[in-house]
């Protein structure tokens, strides 16, 4: 019963939002497509390309958390990416407890949790682009990566609604 309220919410939430309807948009998307993935993430708030020694990656903000995808699983030449990866952050200042990230990780499926090496609540979305997924199947990740991430958010690392949690680590 909650599985199936938690899927209405989520539903009703998507159609309030204002987010484009994913039978609108057509094409493959791969690895190797990071314009075609800016374009899609931009529909939910800003997202721009950046690059480093380790490759092309991107920097979006989504309901005002700065989150980052990176491009992994690549060839050599930084091509060829068979997956992607969503991650966002937040300053924790030792509020966000290893039990909070653990119940988190044992009651959902799709996502990955843990306080990373300055102990910053992360969590951290998959995204397989082996042989290329349809750009709707690639908009609905990006729709349920939204409400992941404001789940997190709200639930663990912010609970308390402190504006401007998030800040990016060095580098990404």
């Amino acid at each position: 019963m909650q599985t199936a309220f938690k899927g209405m919410a989520l539903s009703l939430l998507m159609a309030s939002a204002g987010v484009p309807a994913a039978a609108q948009i057509g094409g493959m998307v791969t690895g190797n497509d990071v314009d075609r993935i800016m374009d899609l993430a931009r529909a939910y708030g800003t997202i721009e390309r950046r690059q480093d020694d380790q490759g092309v990656w991107l920097r979006g903000e989504m309901d005002g958390t700065v989150y980052t995808i990176s491009f992994l699983n690549c060839d050599d030449a930084d091509q060829n990416c068979t997956s992607v990866q969503f991650r966002a952050w937040w300053e924790s200042n030792g509020e966000t407890t290893l039990d909070q990230v653990n119940q988190w990780n044992r009651d959902r499926r799709f996502s990955a949790a843990y306080l990373d090496s300055r102990n910053n609540a992360t969590i951290e979305w998959d995204v397989n682009l082996a042989g290329g997924v349809t750009a709707e199947n690639f908009d609905d990740n990006i729709q349920w990566w939204q409400v992941v991430m404001r789940q997190f958010r709200d639930e663990v690392a912010d609970p308390q609604g402190n504006p401007g949690s998030t800040t990016p680590p060095a580098g990404k």
